[in-house]
């Protein structure tokens, strides 16, 4: 990727949204909500924030309608879209280079405004030790000091000597005080003053003073090459602004005919280049590798002209002829193989052979499948979601290596013509396109959002008076708008009963977020983890997980359960120890078992510490925990406890929104940076958890 990675992006004053609040964004960043919830406004804003090809903002269209006669002004700077972007190492590196003595900043913001300008904001103060006027007043001091010293040539040379002196230092005192409020050097007015004191020292410039003149015209060249120069934090800010990534935006696919017109396909590149159905043939083509000229070649030959026209056709035409047909016939047999091979490794519902072929004025795409291999069908003759897959595919496949190389891909509802299980394909193929590229795209479909990383999903829906509202911190009440999202978690759990024998039943989703990103952190460190085959499996609540263990047992798969140790969790452990998981005891973790406390919950695993840093940042107020919240319970019962005594109100929906930010840290941080004892207890979870299979 890019040297800059995007951590959130924030969108305001755009259509539908007044402000977005920060979205967060992963590798791979699914905005989920019903139609007309704001999500493809999300999309664009950010889109035009940094586009691939020009697409500046324009108020008139797209500030909010309803405010544009009372608010919107050109003198005011009005911000639209602000992203927050991470400095990866290797760029660093490379900063370092360029500026070894800044302390460079580890996360830039830049927020782009209808004015078309944009600010950005450091993580880190920049010191800069160039721009402290105090080398120079050192300079004009030690001046005067070797002034006061000097020697006359002969004794009868004392009384001119002294005079020269005594001139010298007063005029090197007179510049120091008037220096002596200097607090930066870089300015205009400083960089004039600076001028004069080098006219003016210059002319004291003799046999006696050419020593001291000289060292000291060094000091105030060195201080006017820096009043001269911008900022390192402008220097540092341009090198930035060069490696933000660009958004390349997609929302329609054009989708390939069987039969091409190359001599109207030439047209259309020229008149209307970005038209989605030209964007994708000129793919094509590129993949074919051919180039326009040659494009224009494929068609008849000069031959085949002479033979209509009822013209002489001479050996020479004849020759021409075979050598094109030959070239182009080893060109299209090896792009068809080519794409053959690639296009079956993510389209899985059949296997497919692609075939090109020119005929005439016409380029034709032919396509067979495993079942009837010996009979072509025209590619408009497949399904639309073939075809879809196949047009989007060849897009990707060819510019991906083009502009989009360390790009932002920006994809709106993709695959909406693909059958469920070729959508969850599509998850694989974006997964595969994150490697060189973040992605973000929106759907409504619950088989385009990952039930095995539903902390990717961010839920938008629109409010009761229109606007567009994101809900990164917990799942909303909007039943249209949570469906998908339960329906991909209800999807990843029974395709768990089919492909996972050892699974884990836990209670939420803070359990499943805390036991994902702390196995990664004891897998780093080569302590005791999570083994890849055991699949943890939420159940949105202890009273469900009788129910959901009863789903597994009746497909013959037993899962573990993990259970806190409240009252809550021994009423289930009783329950469930009389009917399912009679004589099945060992089937059942209890934290107070592994942590050894007689009320924790997952928590517990993580400890204080670890939690209120994150927490903190959700809260209006901050919380800290006295020795009276801990007279007894578990972390979160402490939590509580310094809650309700501070009179902070904790959201609702806190532990899930905590576990997702402790998560996502723990991701972002070095394995040997988490405090030793979180991991000790982590470690000792997952032996006992990896002991019941």
């Amino acid at each position: 990727m890019a040297g800059l990675t995007a951590l959130q992006f924030r969108v305001t004053n755009f259509r539908n949204i007044e402000d977005s609040g920060w979205i967060p964004l992963d590798r791979v960043t699914a905005l989920v909500g019903r139609n007309e919830s704001g999500k493809s406004a999300l999309l664009k804003a950010l889109h035009k924030f940094n586009p691939a090809t020009p697409a500046p903002y324009e108020a008139q269209p797209e500030f909010p309608r309803d405010r544009f006669t009372s608010e919107y002004t050109e003198k005011e700077r009005i911000p639209v879209c602000a992203a927050e972007f991470a400095l990866q190492d290797s760029f660093k590196q490379l900063l370092r280079e360029k500026f070894p003595d800044l302390t460079l900043p580890t996360k830039v913001t830049v927020t782009k405004y209808y004015s078309h300008d944009a600010t950005y904001v450091f993580d880190t103060e920049l010191d800069d030790p160039s721009d402290d006027p105090k080398a120079l007043l050192g300079a004009l001091i030690e001046a005067q000091s070797a002034a006061m010293r000097i020697e006359a040539p002969a004794p009868e040379q004392e009384e001119v000597t002294q005079t020269l002196r005594t001139n010298l230092v007063q005029q090197l005192i007179a510049w120091t005080d008037e220096l002596e409020g200097l607090k930066t050097l870089r300015s205009s007015e400083t960089a004039s003053t600076l001028g004069r004191l080098r006219y003016d020292v210059n002319t004291k410039v003799g046999p006696l003073t050419a020593e001291i003149i000289e060292k000291l015209q060094q000091a105030i060249s060195g201080a006017l090459k820096v009043a001269g120069s911008k900022p390192p934090k402008e220097q540092l800010w341009e090198e930035i602004a060069k490696a933000l990534p660009v958004f390349i935006y997609f929302d329609n696919y054009g989708m390939l005919d069987s039969a091409i017109d190359l001599t109207r396909f030439l047209e259309d590149l020229k008149t209307r280049p970005n038209n989605p159905k030209v964007r994708t043939i000129r793919a094509m083509f590129k993949h074919v590798k051919l180039s326009e000229a040659e494009i224009q070649r494929l068609g008849r030959t000069r031959a085949e002209i002479a033979r209509l026209s009822n013209q002489p056709v001479t050996d020479e035409m004849l020759a021409e002829e075979r050598q094109r047909k030959e070239l182009r016939s080893i060109k299209l047999n090896s792009a068809s193989n080519d794409m053959t091979k690639k296009f079956s490794a993510w389209w899985k519902q059949r296997r497919h052979r692609i075939r090109y072929s020119a005929d005439g004025d016409f380029f034709r795409i032919w396509v067979a499948d495993d079942r009837r291999p010996d009979v072509e069908i025209e590619l408009e003759s497949r399904s639309q979601g073939f075809q879809w897959f196949f047009s989007f595919y060849l897009v990707f496949l060819v510019e991906s290596d083009e502009m989009h190389k360390d790009a932002i891909l920006l994809l709106d509802e993709p695959g909406l013509h693909l059958h469920p299980t070729a959508q969850q394909e599509l998850i694989a193929l974006f997964e595969e396109l994150s490697q060189k590229n973040q992605l973000i795209y929106t759907t409504h479909s619950p088989f385009l959002i990952d039930g095995d990383h539903l902390e990717r999903a961010i839920p938008v829906i629109e409010t009761p008076d229109g606007h567009s509202l994101v809900k990164p911190d917990f799942w909303p009440e909007d039943r249209d708008t949570v469906f998908p999202l339960q329906a991909a978690a209800g999807y990843a759990m029974v395709e768990s009963l089919f492909r996972h024998k050892k699974n884990l039943l836990v209670e939420g989703m803070a359990e499943y977020y805390y036991l994902y990103a702390l196995s990664h952190v004891c897998q780093a460190l080569r302590m005791a983890a999570l083994p890849d085959d055991i699949y943890v499996s939420p159940c949105g609540g202890t009273k469900y997980m009788g129910i959901m263990a009863s789903l597994f047992l009746g497909h013959q798969v037993r899962p573990a359960i993990l259970l806190d140790a409240d009252d809550a969790a021994r009423v289930r452990k009783e329950a469930l120890l009389r009917e399912l998981y009679s004589g099945h005891a060992s089937m059942i973790v209890s934290l107070d078992n592994v942590l050894g406390r007689m009320e924790c919950e997952i928590e517990d695993v993580l400890g204080e510490s670890a939690l209120l840093t994150q927490l903190n940042s959700m809260l209006s107020g901050r919380l800290e925990i006295t020795v009276q919240d801990r007279a007894g319970g578990s972390v979160v019962d402490h939590i509580t406890a310094a809650a309700k005594r501070l009179s902070i109100d904790l959201p609702q929906g806190w532990k899930g929104e905590l576990a997702r930010r402790v998560a996502a840290d723990l991701a972002r941080s070095q394995p040997m940076d988490v405090e030793p004892d979180v991991v000790d207890r982590a470690a000792k979870l997952f032996d006992a958890i990896r002991q019941r299979f």
